[in-house]
């Protein structure tokens, strides 16, 4: 179960990420404790999990990138590809998979590519994304090309990990959340490597991205981009207005 909270709105989230496919719910109360909604958790996960890097992509990633690697086709990838679509004028989406035929069917659902080299696919990437539960490099760093951006979201415990060392130390890093970050992104801490600033920072500009080979953005997830997300969904949905009781 996860708390989150944004201005004056909580969001309970309970998900269930055991065997089988993930299932929850998140319940959204206002600032008085009326309950005003529940959305899918899932959906949830997918839209907040793709959100944040295609901010991070609009923040740093180059303003010319056409070419798109996605690492993982589970739930998250779709949105994660949607996103960067948004800010950046891909031309070309590679897919690759540990399974086949899971990368096929988001290669068709994306108008994408399956690839089945990942040292190939990096080397030809202006953006990389991530979204796995791998726990060894997905990637070699010297097969990156330099001036990639990568968004790293799948290693969410200090025992995973999908970006290679040597990239991690070499690149520019902005975290979701700083002291989420500090214990639960296995990229950086099985290096020692500390983040230069949060999306937060990086928005308001209390740190400029430097000129480093690579820039990468680790997202562990955050509570309050939760809360965000549910509230933007009953409101799009207009299945309720913000502030009415269930």
């Amino acid at each position: 179960m996860l708390l989150g909270r944004l201005d004056s709105y909580v969001s309970i989230k309970i998900v269930s990420t055991g065997p089988g496919d993930e299932t929850g719910i998140v319940a959204v109360f206002d600032a008085k404790g009326n309950a005003i909604g529940l959305v899918d958790g899932p959906a949830v996960s997918a839209i907040r999990t793709g959100a944040a890097p295609g901010l991070a992509t609009d923040l740093l990633a180059d303003s010319d990138s056409t070419t798109l690697v996605m690492f993982g086709a589970g739930l998250m990838a779709p949105e994660q590809i949607a996103a960067v679509r948004s800010v950046r004028p891909i031309e070309r989406v590679l897919v690759w998979s540990r399974t086949f035929e899971r990368a096929r069917l988001l290669a068709e659902m994306v108008d994408g590519e399956v690839v089945t080299d990942p040292a190939q696919a990096v080397a030809e990437a202006d953006v990389v994304s991530t979204a796995t539960r791998s726990t060894v490099p997905l990637f070699s760093a010297e097969a990156l090309r330099p001036g990639a951006h990568i968004n790293a979201v799948g290693a969410f415990t200090p025992e995973m990990v999908e970006i290679p060392a040597g990239v991690v130390r070499q690149a520019f890093v902005v975290v979701d959340d700083l002291e989420a970050a500090a214990s639960e992104a296995g990229d950086l801490l099985q290096v020692g490597r500390r983040p230069a600033t949060d999306l937060a920072g990086l928005l308001a500009k209390r740190v400029e991205p430097v000129d480093e080979p690579f820039t990468l953005f680790k997202s562990v997830g955050i509570a309050a981009q939760d809360a965000a997300a549910a509230i933007r969904a009953l409101e799009n949905a207009e299945r309720l207005s913000i502030g009415t009781h269930l």
